[in-house]
Order: C-alpha cells, then sequence, then structure tokens
C-alpha cells in the first residue's frame, strides 16, 4: 500500500486568471476539463493502492470544472477517513453557491493572488476557512520563448531540492505522476509549441507513471523514491526567481507562506 501525506487530484487546465508563472501553465490559455466519467473505472481501484492523507483539488481554477462536485462526492465516498481540500483562487465562485460542501465534509484552500481582491474575498471565504496571501508566483518550469517553450537544462538533484512541487504526487487521467510536471506537460505540448533536444525528448518519452495494474514490486518502488530527484527533474529550474503574479511585475520577492 502507498502512502502519502499529499495527493493532488488535477482536475482542470482552464483558469479565469493568467498569473504571471502559474506552476501548472495556466496562464498560457491551456484549455481542457478533466471529467470524472473518463477515469471513474480507475479511481475506483485505486483505494486498494494509495492510501492520502490530505487529497487537495487543483487546476487551473477547480471550480470551473463541471464535475467538480461528482469529483468531490466520489473521492469522499472512495477515501472516507482522508482530509479533502478544493484548492481555489476564490474569485469564480462565491462560497454560498457551493451548498454541498458540508455534506462530503469538504474544505477549501483559497490563494488570494491579487492585493485589490483580497478584502472582498477575505469578507466571503473566512466564514469557511483560512486564506492565503498568494501574491506571488516563481517562475515556470518551462521558458517562454516567445514563439515556443523550451524545458530546463538542470542538475536534477538540485532542482529536485529546489522544488516547490516536491510533495504535490499527482492523480491524472486515472494514473499517478511523482510530480505535476510529468502529469501535465504532456498534454501542454500538445496545445502549444514545446521544443526540446533529443536528450531532453527521450526524458519525456521514458518516463512511466503507475497504474492500476503495476506490479506490486513497482508501487514499493514508487513509495521508496518517493523522497528522491528523477532523472527528469533536470527538466525543470535550479532556482526560484519570485514575482508578482498579476499586475506589474516585481522581481525578487519573498514567496508566500503557506503554514
Amino acid at each position: 500500500m502507498i502512502k502519502v501525506e499529499l495527493l493532488e487530484f488535477y482536475i482542470t487546465n482552464v483558469c479565469n486568471l493568467t498569473c504571471r508563472g502559474c506552476n501548472r501553465f495556466n496562464d498560457g490559455k491551456f484549455k481542457g476539463h478533466q471529467r470524472w466519467s473518463d477515469h471513474s473505472d480507475l479511481y475506483e481501484q485505486w483505494p486498494q493502492y494509495i492510501t492520502p492523507e490530505h487529497i487537495v483539488l487543483i487546476g487551473g481554477e477547480p471550480t470551473l470544472n463541471p464535475d467538480l462536485e461528482l469529483y468531490v462526492s466520489n473521492l469522499r465516498r472512495l477515501w472516507p477517513n482522508s482530509e479533502i481540500t478544493i484548492q481555489t483562487n476564490g474569485t469564480y465562485t462565491n462560497v454560498q453557491k457551493i451548498d454541498w460542501w458540508e455534506t462530503y465534509q469538504v474544505s477549501f484552500g483559497v490563494s488570494i493572488h491579487d492585493p485589490s481582491t483580497e478584502k472582498t474575498i477575505k469578507s466571503d471565504w473566512n466564514q469557511i476557512g483560512p486564506t492565503i496571501d498568494a501574491y506571488v508566483f516563481n517562475q515556470p518550469n518551462l521558458i517562454n520563448k516567445g514563439t515556443h517553450w523550451e524545458p530546463h537544462n538542470s542538475d536534477p538533484d538540485t532542482a529536485f531540492k529546489a522544488c516547490d512541487m516536491a510533495t504535490c504526487h499527482t492523480m491524472f487521467n486515472g494514473k499517478l505522476y511523482k510530480c505535476p510536471m510529468m502529469a501535465i506537460m504532456p498534454e501542454f505540448a500538445q496545445q502549444f509549441k514545446v521544443r526540446t533536444t533529443e536528450k531532453q525528448q527521450q526524458l519525456l518519452d521514458s518516463f512511466q507513471p503507475l497504474t492500476v495494474d503495476s506490479t506490486e514490486q513497482e508501487r514499493e518502488q514508487w513509495q521508496a523514491n518517493i523522497d528522491s530527484h528523477i532523472p527528469q527533474c533536470s527538466l525543470c529550474k535550479e532556482e526560484h526567481v519570485w514575482s508578482t503574479a498579476l499586475g506589474p511585475e516585481k522581481t525578487n520577492l519573498p514567496p508566500p507562506i503557506y503554514e
């Protein structure tokens, strides 16, 4: 049995904001929802293989996914003892319109990316749970060259140690990924021009997520390497440069405090 503290369900590429440096590429007019029925047969099998302490639904903006309640109700059924959180920017859906959150015992994590919306969002959402003043993002894990995007060329161990998503193990399209980038990058490359070297492409092509029919040995190996870098970490950045998410750009700002 795989045990993780955090398991993210990435359910949409779509966001109503275009925050600079979004680490899920949602500032690039990324399209597509992941509908529950597309891979529900696989999700039904995963509880026999993985036990997450905390499940987080993310995007994009997860409240934009029309299947949000379907995800929440089924995840609560499949993992009745896990904490479940919906991570939202708080600007698209008014909390009063979500009348089912107590039914499924879910909470909300609200990241405020624009200081101009702070007062309204905190007024609406503080009755439900804490908000995070996340006004800054670091540079994305793909480099925007204007006409195309490129991965980084980093030392994998250095990049892993610097990674702010090292514990964000991701369930995407019915498969379990060690990190969000390996989950999302192939779909991003289908919608946008991503230029890779031969070595970088080999790394992308060789990555294999866990599936429900993976062997017990493969699952044990995944668990054993959960706190270690993988060769594909070289595609991500080694250093973080934090800048404002929205509005005039200001760089080398302190990162948000999530505690």
